[in-house]
């Protein structure tokens, strides 16, 4: 009896688990910090980097962020990018970036604008 009684206490806390809800961001400055954290750690991330130098993306891209109320990113506009960079190297990044979700969602029908600058090695 305990143990039935413990499997289906352990079986509701993994499955809690599992459809732990995103926490949702009202306002534009807080989604503005979340992204740019997030962000920030992507261009941290070990495999992340190995798919740009795979693509020998170098440079310095700065680009207009749109996330929608998803937390996903609805476009990238490309504002510039430093000499050493290429448009291949901006495209293959806009593309690698745009697949990436963020941990947070905004109300439904908002979106949000910002810059973020990438610094790719």
């Amino acid at each position: 009896m305990r143990a039935k009684l413990f499997l289906t206490a352990l079986l509701f806390l993994l499955i809690g688990n599992a459809f732990a809800q995103r926490e949702v961001v009202e306002t534009t400055d807080e989604v503005v910090v979340m992204a740019i954290k997030n962000l920030d750690e992507l261009m941290q991330d070990e495999k992340f980097l190995k798919e740009l130098a795979k693509e020998d993306v170098h440079g310095t891209y700065t680009f207009k962020i749109t996330v929608n109320d998803k937390g996903r990113i609805s476009s990238m506009r490309a504002l510039s990018r430093s000499e050493d960079a290429s448009i291949p190297g901006q495209n293959f990044l806009n593309d690698l970036v745009r697949k990436h979700k963020f941990d947070f969602k905004i109300p439904k029908g908002n979106s949000h604008q910002f810059e973020y600058t990438f610094n790719t090695p």
